[in-house]
């Protein structure tokens, strides 16, 4: 990695949201940041408790720069409008992905929203960058211990996004 590459996180939420996903990337960011190296975090222009609030679409905090990306906003208070906002994340994800990534890039997919990695790695892998999981939630067996669904559809879903997941994975 050339030095005046930037390691790329990718998280929807990120400082100054408290939630605990983004103070721990925060920290690190911060962290890297102070000790010289380059970090660009894309991230959701929203809150974790308040998706009406609007962040900068972008800035430099701490020597981090900071890039906004559009998704849709209709929060976690129904499950519709929350996958509304993974898919417009992801989306937006994937195009800025495509533009900003180079040959030899280090991308850090985190696990906000769940299953990140499986539209990172493609375009990383395409890229030729370096990509990173880093997992704090393991999905799709979280959402099947605490959201049962029943039958051979459900089963099938779950052993199906496993395996997408898996895939991901083996990439990094």
């Amino acid at each position: 990695m050339e030095a005046t590459q930037p390691v790329i996180f990718i998280n929807r939420y990120f400082y100054p949201d408290q939630s605990s996903t983004s103070q721990i990337l925060t920290d690190l960011a911060f962290a890297l940041a102070e000790g010289g190296t380059p970090v660009m975090v894309l991230t959701s222009r929203q809150l974790y408790e308040d998706e009406s609030h609007r962040l900068p679409i972008s800035e430099t905090v701490n020597g981090v720069r900071i890039v906004r990306i559009w998704t849709t906003r209709f929060g976690r208070r129904n499950l519709v409008g929350r996958a509304v906002d993974y898919v417009t994340f992801y989306l937006s994800v994937m195009f800025n992905v495509l533009r900003r990534v180079t040959k030899g890039s280090v991308v850090v997919a985190k696990t906000d929203p769940p299953l990140l990695s499986v539209v990172v790695a493609p375009v990383v892998a395409l890229k030729r960058a370096r990509l990173v999981n880093w997992l704090q939630d393991l999905f799709p067996e979280v959402a099947e211990i605490l959201q049962p669904a029943r039958g051979f559809g459900a089963r099938l879903g779950y052993r199906a996004l496993r395996s997408l997941r898996n895939a991901s994975l083996r990439v990094a």
